[in-house]
C-alpha cells in the first residue's frame, strides 16, 4: 500500500546503525572488577540504569548498587544505594526497578508491613532515593512477596509469592499478576495458569513488549540443575507452554536476569576468570521478545500543555494502544512493541487549535530503541497547514480503514470551526501516462476526440482532358483512313493512357475526427472528493471546504509520492 498525505490549509480567519552482534557481551570494567563479585543484574526497560549486588564493601557484604549510563554507550561508576534502602532486612535478590529507572522496588522484613518480606517502593526524587514504602493490599500479604517486575506502561505488575523466605532464598513460590483499575488502583492478584505454576516458580520478569514472561523453577523435568529460566509468552488471554531458555541455562542456579526494552540481550551474572561478573546474551530467535520502542514526546504552542489528550493506535486493528495525558510540563513518554504500524496523535481539548498527528512504522527488520514525538499545536488562524496522514487502497481513491482515526480529527476540527475556510490540497509527484495500460497504476482513462486533416487523391479531370486532347493531336497514336477514321495503335495507346491516368490526379487534405485514449495515475481530484464525502457524512458542511488537485512528473522513482 503506497502512504498517501493530504495538506489541509486554513485559507480564512473567522533509526542506528547496523552492526554485528556478539553472542556474549561482558559490561565494562566500570561494572566488572578482577577483585569483585558482581551478581543479579536488573535493568530498566530503556536501558539507561542498572542496580545490581555487589561485595564491593565493608567485609565484603553482598550490598545493591546502581549506575546509570552518562552517554548512549557507557556507564557511570557506581555507586552503592542508601541505607534507608539498602540493608540486611532485604530480599537479595527481590529488587526491580520501574522502566525510566527512577522508582526503585525492594523486598523487605521492615517493620510496619503485612506478615513476613513485603514489597517496597522508592522513588528517585532529585539524586536521593526516597523512604521506601510498603505496597500494602492487595500485593502483599501475611505470605512473602518479592521480585515485582512491571509492564512498560506500569499498568500490570507480575510479582512471586512464596510460602518460605530468608535473606538469600525462597521456596513453595508461585507467580501472580494485578492491574491497575482506572482508578490507579492494584486489584486482587491471581496466579498464572497451574502449567507455569508448578510448585516453585519464581523471578517474574516481563519483558518491553509486555507479552513475554521469563521465570526460573526447578520443578520442570529435565532441567539443567537447580533453578533454571524459562519463558512464555502471552497471546491475548492465554499463556503459551514454557520452554526453556537453554542458551542461559547452566547446571547451577540461573535465576536473577533482565533485558531492556529492545529484547536483544539477556543480562545476567555468570562466573568470570576470577570473580562472578555480569554479561549479556544474545536472545536465541526462538525466543526473543519483541523490540519495544521508548516513544519521548513534550506538547509546544498551547498555555497548558499537560491538557491535550495524547492516544495512539495500532492501524491495522484500529485498537487503541496507549491513552493519556502529558504532565503538567507537557513531557510524555511511552512504550511501542515492534511488528505495527502505530498512528499516534495529541488533540488539544477545544477545537481553537490544530492537532498533532504522526504514522510511525515499526514493522521493518530495523526498529529503533527511542523516538522523539515533538508535538506543537498552533491557533486556528489564516495559512495554517496540517499535513494529513491519510492513505488510500493501492491504485485507488478508497480511503482505507487505516486511515480512520485522521479522519475523525479532521472532521472535528473542521465541524468545531464552522466559520472558517478550509482547503485540501491533493498533489501527486510521479505522474505517468501511456497509450497502453503498461502499468498496474494507470488505472484512470481519458478519452478525447481528436480532429486531424487526412491527405487523399482525386482525379484532376481538368488535367486529364487537357491530356487527352494533346495525344488525339499526336500523329503517332493514330492512322487517318480514306473514309476519315482515326484508327489508334491499341498498343501504343494503351500505354499512354496509363501513363496520363497515374500523373492526372491530385492530393487534397480532407478533415477527419477520432479518439485518443490516455491511461494515467491522476486520482488526486477523486482522493479528494472522497475526503470531503466523509466529512460531509460526518456532519461537515460543503461550504466551507475548497478542494484543489494537481499532478506532475517525477523521473526519480523515490521521490514519487502523493502529499
Amino acid at each position: 500500500m503506497r502512504q498517501t498525505k493530504l495538506v489541509l490549509i486554513i485559507t480564512t480567519l473567522i533509526s542506528l546503525p547496523s552492526f554485528g552482534q556478539a553472542k556474549l557481551r561482558k559490561l565494562p570494567s566500570t561494572i566488572n572488577h578482577p577483585a569483585i563479585n558482581v551478581y543479579s543484574p536488573y535493568i530498566s526497560l530503556d536501558g539507561n540504569t542498572l542496580v545490581f549486588i555487589s561485595d564491593n564493601s565493608d567485609e565484603n557484604q553482598l550490598t545493591l548498587f546502581y549506575t546509570v549510563k552518562k552517554d548512549a554507550v557507557n556507564w557511570k561508576e557506581p555507586v552503592m544505594l542508601p541505607k534507608t534502602v539498602n540493608n540486611q532486612l532485604n530480599f537479595l535478590g527481590g529488587f526491580a526497578l520501574s522502566s525510566d529507572g527512577k522508582t526503585l522496588y525492594i523486598s523487605s522484613l521492615k517493620s510496619g508491613g503485612l506478615g513476613g518480606f513485603d514489597i517496597l517502593v522508592s522513588p528517585l526524587k532529585g539524586t536521593v532515593w526516597a523512604e521506601p514504602r510498603n505496597l500494602g493490599l492487595p500485593i502483599n500479604s501475611r505470605e512473602h512477596e518479592a521480585c515485582p517486575s512491571l509492564t512498560p506502561d506500569e499498568s500490570v505488575l507480575y510479582f512471586m509469592r512464596c510460602s518460605q523466605m530468608d535473606q538469600r532464598n525462597a521456596s513453595g513460590c508461585k507467580i501472580l499478576v494485578t492491574k491497575k483499575s482506572r482508578l490507579g488502583r492494584w486489584e486482587e492478584p491471581v496466579e498464572l495458569p497451574s502449567f507455569i505454576n508448578t510448585g516453585n516458580s519464581q523471578t517474574p520478569r516481563i519483558m518491553g513488549d509486555g507479552e513475554t514472561l521469563l521465570f526460573s523453577s526447578d520443578q520442570f523435568p529435565n532441567n539443567k540443575g537447580g533453578m533454571d529460566l524459562y519463558v512464555t509468552k502471552l497471546n491475548g488471554s492465554e499463556w503459551s507452554k514454557p520452554v526453556p531458555l537453554d542458551f542461559a541455562n547452566t547446571p547451577k542456579n540461573d535465576q536473577y536476569v533482565s533485558a531492556a526494552a529492545q529484547g536483544r540481550y539477556l543480562l545476567k551474572d555468570q562466573p568470570g576468570q576470577r570473580s562472578s561478573e555480569i554479561a549479556e546474551m544474545l536472545f536465541t530467535d526462538d525466543v526473543k521478545p519483541k523490540a519495544a520502542v521508548k516513544m519521548e514526546g513534550s506538547v509546544a504552542g498551547i498555555s497548558d500543555p499537560g491538557s491535550p489528550y495524547v492516544a495512539v493506535f495500532d492501524q491495522s486493528t484500529q485498537k487503541s494502544v496507549f491513552n493519556g495525558r502529558p504532565d503538567k510540563n507537557g513531557d510524555f513518554t511511552f512504550y511501542l512493541k515492534e511488528g505495527a504500524i502505530y498512528d499516534i496523535s495529541v488533540e488539544p481539548q477545544t477545537d481553537d487549535f490544530t492537532f498533532y498527528s504522526k504514522v510511525f512504522d515499526f514493522t521493518g527488520d530495523r526498529v529503533p530503541m527511542f523516538e522523539q514525538v515533538n508535538a506543537t499545536l498552533n491557533p486556528i488562524a489564516k495559512g495554517t497547514e496540517l499535513e494529513l496522514a491519510i492513505d488510500f487502497e493501492t491504485y485507488t481513491s478508497r480511503i482505507t480503514e487505516s486511515s480512520a482515526q485522521e479522519l475523525r480529527r479532521l472532521a472535528r476540527l473542521v465541524k468545531g470551526n464552522a466559520s472558517q475556510k478550509f482547503s485540501i490540497d491533493v498533489s501527486l509527484t510521479g505522474y505517468m501516462s501511456d497509450s497502453v495500460k503498461s502499468s498496474p497504476d494507470l488505472t484512470q482513462l481519458r478519452i478525447d476526440t481528436v480532429h486531424f486533416a487526412v491527405e487523399k487523391q482525386i482525379q484532376d479531370t481538368v488535367r486529364l482532358d487537357s491530356l487527352l486532347l494533346v495525344m488525339n493531336k499526336h500523329d503517332s497514336l493514330r492512322t487517318n483512313r480514306a473514309d476519315s477514321t482515326i484508327v489508334y495503335n491499341d498498343e501504343y495507346f494503351e500505354d499512354q493512357m496509363d501513363s496520363i491516368r497515374r500523373i492526372a490526379f491530385k492530393t487534397i487534405l480532407v478533415d477527419s475526427i477520432g479518439l485518443k485514449y490516455t491511461y494515467h495515475n491522476d486520482r488526486t481530484e477523486l482522493q479528494a472528493n472522497a475526503v470531503l464525502d466523509y466529512l460531509i457524512k460526518d456532519g461537515a458542511s460543503s461550504q466551507n471546504i475548497k478542494l484543489n488537485y494537481s499532478a506532475r512528473p517525477e523521473a526519480i522513482a523515490e521521490k514519487r509520492k502523493t502529499i
